[in-house]
């Protein structure tokens, strides 16, 4: 019987002649790991995403090296729109098992062929921090534009709903905030946060499930938009009141030949009257008529002379963005394993700024286990790996000692004189001066 943490024989007394762990607790701790897991499964089937993530983080405290755990994971994270995060437990997933057999190489492979999504992540978490940071200093407007503008790019961010619906909730805004809460509970059935902010507006637990059941029918791949419609008729009522203008009626009052001698003064206040009618009813009208006909051909010919130039400039980026294609598909022509050593440099990037420090101890540690097992290219790797995320003692100490072993006594040399320069206080200090002295 081999034990289930190095692989050395088993003792009769059950413990490991090798590390000397007790095989019956290993398997009990293997055991409960793997319960975990599968109440993990089950939970995401249903789109429990919340108590899913509980439940494999349990698993993974049983046993860190269950692959199916931190890949499965991985997955829920990414659905919940947490992108890195979720690329962080594949990294560690591929580092365990390096075979192709295990799936979160497909996972990595997916993600690094479209160097575009891998920025767009990288863009999300700083614009989520940015409207977090805006939020915490009371500038809600800034707040509501960086989040509308993240969720209409990534409908699947349950976080950024989560502070939509706080800040409506801040403002009074209930029926807002309700619509944002109903696509997270859309995503995952049973996010506390979103079941909390519920309860905290005064919903009762038979509305709350409500919210649910109808929180089926949206359509979670849609673009969030909480913004309601607004149609002006102003234009409308303008061509109403310019068509009224223009068909007023002209009609003349009819009159009857009077004494002109009796009545002389009488007849020059009428035709006083009869003249100033006849400008308002006859002249104004047309000068009315010619101006607005004026005007729009005027537009006319504006508009036109837009379409124009708008035509011209669309012609203008269509050639640009032709230019740029070739220029983009020389230049990967000519540096292809450049670009492919840039994107996979931008991925860790990424992954840097978002690993937790336990995963560079975790690095660390593994490559120590290669060494001591004869796989250095696997530790050279994760030496890389390490580094890349943080810089420290560990990984230069370990990546010298891995080059030693595959007889590259130049970088090893160069790891060292690293580790001497950058940390003299390291616990490694006396060995690496002892071998950089021979």
């Amino acid at each position: 019987m081999e034990c289930l943490n190095c692989g050395a024989p088993v003792l009769e007394n059950g413990h490991c002649s090798s590390c000397g762990m007790s095989h019956k607790l290993l398997a009990k701790a293997y055991n409960t790991s793997n319960y975990y897991y599968n109440l993990g499964l089950d939970r995401a089937s249903v789109r429990d995403l919340t108590g899913a993530i509980d439940a494999l983080n349990l698993a993974l405290k049983y046993n860190k090296q269950n692959i199916n755990a931190r890949n499965l994971l991985g997955l829920v994270h990414y659905e919940m729109g947490e992108i890195v995060l979720g690329l962080t437990h594949w990294v560690v997933s591929a580092n365990y098992l390096p075979s192709k057999e295990n799936i979160a190489h497909k996972y990595i492979d997916e993600v690094q062929a479209d160097p575009l999504k891998l920025e767009e992540a990288n863009q999300l978490a700083k614009q989520f921090n940015q409207a977090l940071l805006h939020a915490k200093q009371g500038t809600r407007d800034l707040a509501f534009i960086q989040l509308k503008r993240i969720l209409s790019s990534y409908p699947h961010f349950v976080k950024g709903y989560l502070l939509l619906a706080l800040l409506y909730m801040e403002s009074g805004n209930k029926d807002k905030a309700k619509k944002a809460l109903k696509r997270v509970l859309r995503i995952d059935k049973n996010n506390t946060l979103a079941i909390r902010y519920f309860t905290e507006m005064g919903m009762a637990p038979r509305e709350i499930m409500g919210m649910k059941e109808s929180s089926v029918r949206i359509d979670v791949n849609s673009a969030y938009n909480d913004e309601e419609p607004f149609k002006t008729d102003l234009e409308t009522l303008v061509e109403k009141s310019l068509e009224n203008i223009d068909n007023l009626d002209k009609e003349i009052a009819s009159y009857k030949d009077v004494n002109h001698n009796k009545f002389n003064l009488l007849y020059v206040l009428v035709g006083l009257i009869l003249g100033v009618l006849v400008f308002w009813v006859l002249v104004l009208p047309t000068k009315l008529s010619h101006a607005n006909k004026s005007n729009r051909e005027e537009q006319i010919a504006y508009s036109e002379e837009l379409s124009g130039k708008d035509v011209t400039i669309s012609d203008l980026e269509q050639q640009v963005s032709s230019l740029q294609k070739e220029m983009e598909d020389k230049k990967k022509a000519e540096d292809e394993e450049a670009q492919k050593a840039a994107e996979s440099k931008d991925a860790f990037g990424i992954v840097k700024t978002h690993i937790p420090n336990t995963t560079y101890k975790t690095l660390c540690e593994e490559a120590a286990r290669a060494i001591n097992e004869g796989q250095y290219e696997n530790a050279i790797d994760m030496c890389n790996v390490a580094l890349e995320i943080q810089e420290g003692d560990d990984a230069y100490f370990y990546l010298g000692k891995a080059f030693i072993g595959n007889q590259d006594e130049q970088k090893a040399k160069a790891a060292f004189i690293s580790l001497k320069e950058n940390y003299p206080e390291s616990s490694h200090i006396e060995e690496v001066k002892d071998y950089l002295s021979e």
